[in-house]
Order: structure tokens, then sequence, then C-alpha cells
């Protein structure tokens, strides 16, 4: 476990990374951080109505920057920092109102990921449905292209329900926590380190950020977040399936935001007619939020009804039909709440 040393350093990355959010949140007048005010109102995905800082995501670089030069022995923290490096300066130019396509922003960031996943063994090599197993475990190009749509979907669906305060903030530190007891239970400390180091980094930014927002994610907030949950959820299937951790249990873990990606971009094609990659206010958190006028209560409703679920899951995550059963419950939830909402609205 964690040595005096740990415990040390671990304290001084908390310490200089509220320091550095303090700096950027006195210093927004600043000519460089201005740029970074979001003072787009009428967005479609706008819900505020003062200017707030979008430097989420520069804090949490740099928090992964910290915890790199501090923790330089953990090869996942290495992997986490390489990866994040040209996903953050790819996905800052939004926040800097620098407008990309968002087809080439996708297509960007797949050939990015793509040699990530070749190049750190970031592949996926079971989903429990034997076709696909068989195709994951021969053809090294399958897995590759499949390893890398599962982390573009992780990667686009914490952009997706980004949006209101702590929203995903508050999910991907359920994810986490619930990842850092699994690999606890089963003695993979390395992982249960670098859980327990990317908790602490989202609580950091809860804090200024939920109920009262102070600062916003922003793109590369998101961004870095859903690579973090990515990474740490591949790695952890990895070394937890000769346990028996059936991959639904990380299927089930990660299907808010998978299916919140997946339910909007067929619901924009098949059923409203309109291209895929442009955004909505018909996300299921926007609908709750119709109904319950505040982003706080929108953000506690959704993450309590989700944890209910993964909580279940932990019970039985070396049960493969009841973890498939849960899996199907979660997504009759979402589709049973959407309805029920845009029915009313």
């Amino acid at each position: 476990m964690l040595g005096l040393k740990q415990y040390s350093l671990l304290i001084i990355i908390i310490f200089l990374s509220n320091i550095f959010i303090l700096f950027l949140i006195k210093n927004y007048k600043k000519k460089f951080l201005n740029k970074f005010l979001d003072r787009e109102f009428t967005k479609v995905q706008s819900f505020h109505n003062k200017p707030i800082l979008r430097v989420g995501g520069i804090f949490i670089f740099f928090f992964i920057l910290l915890s790199f030069l501090f923790f330089k022995d953990i090869l996942i923290l290495r992997y986490i920092f390489y990866m994040a490096i040209p996903v953050f300066f790819f996905s800052i130019l939004e926040d800097f109102k620098i407008k990309i396509s968002p087809v080439i922003r996708l297509l960007l960031l797949s050939i990015l990921i793509f040699f990530c996943v070749k190049l750190f063994n970031l592949k996926i090599y079971s989903v429990q449905f034997y076709n696909i197993d068989q195709f994951l475990n021969r053809s090294q190009i399958f897995s590759l292209i499949f390893s890398t749509l599962c982390i573009i979907l992780v990667i686009n669906g914490s952009n997706f329900i980004d949006g209101f305060n702590g929203l995903l903030g508050i999910h991907s530190s359920i994810i986490i926590l619930i990842l850092s007891i699994i690999n606890l239970f089963f003695g993979i400390f390395d992982l249960f380190f670098v859980s327990i180091l990317f908790f602490i980094c989202i609580s950091i930014f809860l804090f200024y950020n939920f109920p009262k927002p102070r600062i916003f994610l922003g793109n590369s907030g998101a961004y870095l977040i859903g690579l973090i949950l990515s990474i740490l959820v591949i790695f952890t299937s990895q070394k937890t399936q000769y346990h028996k951790v059936y991959p639904f249990f990380f299927a089930c873990l990660l299907n808010y935001i998978f299916f919140e990606v997946f339910f909007s971009f067929f619901r924009k094609i098949f059923y409203e007619r309109k291209d895929p990659l442009f955004p909505d206010k018909k996300h299921l958190h926007m609908l709750v939020y119709k109904n319950l006028k505040t982003h706080n209560m929108t953000t506690l409703s959704i993450n309590f009804f989700y944890l209910i679920t993964i909580i279940l899951g932990l019970f039985f995550f070396k049960n493969s039909g009841l973890l498939k059963v849960l899996f199907i419950i979660q997504i009759f939830l979402y589709l049973g709440f959407y309805y029920i909402l845009i029915k009313k609205k």
C-alpha cells in the first residue's frame, strides 16, 4: 500500500492543484484566460446565464502532469500522461473558441486513439459474445478497431453528458470509486492507487463546480475524463479477467455514458432524420432538467438511479447471466424515463 513518501507526495499534489485552480479563478480577467470564459448563453446546450471559466481541462491536465512527475514508476500513469498530451491539445482548441468540424474532430480523435491502443496494449479481449470474442482473439486489426471504437464512445459520451453542474464529475467519480474497490479487493494496488488519485482529482474539480459552479470542464476536461475512464476500465478488466470479473460488469459501469451516444446517434438518424454529429436539446439529462428546473437536482437524480444499479452489480460481478439482465434493465430504465419525459414535453 502507500508509504509515508507516497502520502506526502499526494498531499503536495492536492495542495498544488487547489492553488492552481484558485490562480485560474482569480486571474480570469487576464487576456489569455479571458478567452476561456463561456459567454455563449444561446448555444443549443447552454443552461447558464453568466460567464464561467471553461478551464476544468487545464486543471485535469495539470493534475495528470503532477501525478506523472511525482509517480513516474507507475506504468499506467505514464500511459495516461502520454495519451493525455495529444487529446488535451487537440480538444482544448474548442475551449479556446477555435471551431473544428465534428467530422474532422471525430476522424482525428479516432486515428489518435487507434495508435495509442496499439502502442499501449489497450485492447479489449472479451465482451462475452462468442462470435465477437472469437474475432477479438483471432484478428489483430478487428481487436484494435473494436477497442478504438469503445474508447471513442466513452470519450464522446463523457462530452455528451457534460454541461450540467457536477453531472459528469459525480458520474465519473462513482465509476472510479467502484474501480478502486474492485482493484483493492483483488490486490491490484497500482490500479487501486491510480483510481484513488483520479478520484481525488475529480473531487477537487467538483468542489469548484458543484453545487455552485466557478469553473466548467469544457471540451478538454470532458475528453480527458473520458480518456481516464477508458484506460482505468480496460486495464482493470484485463487484470481481473482471471478472477472471473465478467466483462458485462464493466459494460454496466459505462452503460449510461455509452448508451447516451448510441441512442442519440440512432435517434437523430432514423427518427429525426438529421446529422447525428450536431448537438440538440433532447438528451435525457436535458429532459430531466426541463421538469426539475434545477441543475443540481438533475445531476443528483440521474446519478442516484445509476448508483442503485451499480451497487446491485457489485453484489454479483461474478455472475454473467445476472449482469446481462442488469445491463438490459439499465437500458430499459433509460428508455422508460426518456419516453415519459419526451411525451410530457
